[in-house]
Order: structure tokens, then C-alpha cells, then sequence
């Protein structure tokens, strides 16, 4: 029988998510504070079979108009032999100690294969299929390995682009964990944002991860300009030997600045010991219409492998989440 407590050392946290794999940094006890900081309630639980832990989950709580709901980004992270009894009890502990009245929904946005033997075993605990997704359902992961067999993995375009972009010293590339930077790339994204028609992310929500993850030395902001105009610039998370590549923007430019922004990129990781640099999501159809085609394609040119998570789970408190249930499918069919 797996029992359900509050978790909350930091240190044993952190270090049951690395010797577990994992390969996302949003259920890292950073990301918490983040989201605390940002006003929202984060309950932290563990998961323990006789006395041992096997399984950590950090729950968000958002609360909306339509419906509240506690969303788990990227998780939970549970050994698989215990994934349906954990699950089991962790719907049992929410509706035991009240959330199940104070929220109206659950919703997972796991780390899981999209295996039919895992979608099975969360049917079974009668979740449903969400409407949207919380944060990506995919990512596309680079191995990292030395300079030759990096540039001999990726399409020749994007060799000889990066290759071009290291003989020309006037594109430059700064690292920085200076706070003040984060306007820089704000004026980027916005800027991104109209071109490409999607609604960012707050300011507050980026300025918030940079400085928390940056005081534990796990951010870096890497901004590309040529001639002190900025171009470029990404925001990379440093977690569990991988690299994030989270947010990023960028102005048109001819020159090879974004490959040369992305080498630089891989060789900051390579120093941290990375195994691995995350290009976070692609677009689920490489389709021209859609508004990540360009940068899918440019992200899946350096080399790598896509893995493909479950889609995003719903697990019903109460019915006052159809309603959010609706409002999410009709704005979905809009997109």
C-alpha cells in the first residue's frame, strides 16, 4: 500500500528526481518557489511504500473563474511499478484532506511515454482526456557529445550555418545572470509574440524563473547582437544534466546569429557536465499554418530525438469543471 505525506526536503527532493532521470525541471523545488512567488498554492507530496520513497509530485493550484484546478506539470514522477497505486492514492489523499472540495479538477500533464498500457491504467482511474494541454506534450532531446560528432548529426544547412557563424566574431553572444537583462529579451518576445500571434507568457512568470533558478545557478540568459543590437536571446534552465531551452525570441536577421546563440548554447552544457540539451517542444503537426513550423524545423535540424508524452489528463472533482471543459474545446477549435 502506497501512503501519501507532505514532502518538504528540498534536498531529498532534488535528489530522488536525478536518480530517477527525470527530463523536465518542472516539478523541481525551484519551479515551486517560482510559482509560489507568483501568488499560487503549491502542495508538495511524497509518495512511500513501506517507509521508502518512491514517487514526488508538486501540485500547482490555479484558481479561475470557470473552475479551479491543481495541475501537475511534467509529473508525477513515480517508480513504474508503482505508478496506478500511487495514482490511487494520491486521488484518495486529495479527496480525504479537502482539496477535492476547495478544487474542481485534476489535471496531469505527465512525463510518461504515449504508451496504451499507461493511458489504460489512467482511464481506468476514470480520468478523462483535457481539452488543452498545460505545458508541452512533447520534447525533442539532443545528446550532448563532442564539437565533430554534434555538427556531423545535424542537416547540412545547419552545419554549414554554424560553422559560418563561428568565422564571424562580430556576432556576439553574452551570458549573463544579471536581472536587469530580462528586459532586453521582453522586448524580443513581445516583439515575437505580434509577429507570430500567440499570447506570451507574463513578464512576471519569466523574471520570476530566471531569478530563482539563476540564484541556484541553474539559469543562464544568453542574448546575441551584432553591433550592440540585440537580435536574439534565450533563457536556459541547467537541471539534472540537461539543458532547457525554455523561452527564447528573436528578430529577423540574416546573419547565422540563432545557430551561433544555440552552439554556444551546447558548449555552456558540455562544461556543466549536461548529458543532454532539452529543445523543449515541437509542434505537434509540422504543418506551415502553424505558428512553432519554423521553429520546429530549425530546432530539429541540430539533431535529436522527439519523445512524445500522454496527452493531458482530467480527473473530475466536481461538475463545475465542464464548464471550463467547454470553454477550453471551443477556444481550441479556434486556434
Amino acid at each position: 500500500m502506497v501512503e501519501i505525506k507532505i514532502f518538504e526536503e528540498e534536498k531529498g527532493w532534488q535528489e530522488f528526481l536525478d536518480e530517477n532521470n527525470y527530463l523536465s525541471f518542472l516539478q523541481d523545488w525551484e519551479y515551486g518557489e517560482m510559482e509560489k512567488n507568483l501568488g499560487r498554492s503549491v502542495l508538495r507530496l511524497g509518495f512511500f511504500y513501506k517507509n521508502q520513497l518512491v514517487g514526488l509530485s508538486q501540485l500547482i493550484g490555479y484558481k479561475r473563474k470557470l473552475a479551479s484546478g491543481l495541475v501537475i506539470h511534467h509529473g508525477p514522477v513515480i517508480k513504474e511499478e508503482f505508478l496506478e497505486v500511487g495514482i490511487q492514492a494520491l486521488i484518495k489523499f486529495l479527496k480525504e484532506n479537502g482539496y477535492s472540495k476547495k478544487y474542481d479538477f485534476l489535471r496531469i500533464n505527465s512525463c510518461l511515454a504515449n504508451e496504451e498500457n499507461y493511458l489504460k491504467i489512467f482511464k481506468k482511474l476514470k480520468f478523462k482526456l483535457a481539452p488543452t494541454y498545460a505545458v508541452s506534450e512533447n520534447f525533442f532531446l539532443k545528446e550532448l557529445k563532442s564539437d565533430e560528432e554534434m555538427l556531423k548529426e545535424m542537416k547540412d544547412s545547419h552545419r554549414k550555418m554554424v560553422l559560418d557563424s563561428l568565422k564571424k566574431p562580430f556576432l556576439e553572444i553574452e551570458k549573463t545572470t544579471d536581472l536587469t537583462k530580462i528586459e532586453i529579451f521582453w522586448k524580443l518576445y513581445q516583439d515575437l509574440a505580434q509577429r507570430k500571434n500567440f499570447i506570451p507568457y507574463p513578464k512576471s512568470f519569466i523574471f520570476e524563473e530566471f531569478k530563482i533558478f539563476s540564484q541556484k545557478n541553474k539559469a543562464l540568459l544568453f542574448l546575441g547582437k551584432v553591433e550592440n543590437k540585440y537580435y536574439s536571446a534565450a533563457l536556459i534552465i541547467f537541471s539534472h544534466q540537461i539543458a532547457f531551452y525554455h523561452h527564447s525570441a528573436s528578430l529577423p536577421i540574416k546573419e547565422p546569429l540563432n545557430y551561433k546563440i544555440q552552439w554556444e548554447i551546447m558548449q555552456e552544457a558540455k562544461k556543466r557536465n549536461c548529458r543532454y540539451y532539452n529543445f523543449w517542444g515541437l509542434a505537434k503537426k509540422l504543418e506551415p499554418s502553424h505558428p512553432w513550423y519554423g521553429l520546429s524545423l530549425f530546432k530539429i535540424g541540430f539533431g535529436g530525438k522527439r519523445i512524445d508524452f500522454l496527452p493531458t489528463l482530467d480527473f473530475v472533482f466536481k461538475p463545475k469543471y465542464y464548464f471550463l471543459y467547454l470553454y477550453e474545446k471551443i477556444k481550441r477549435r479556434k486556434l
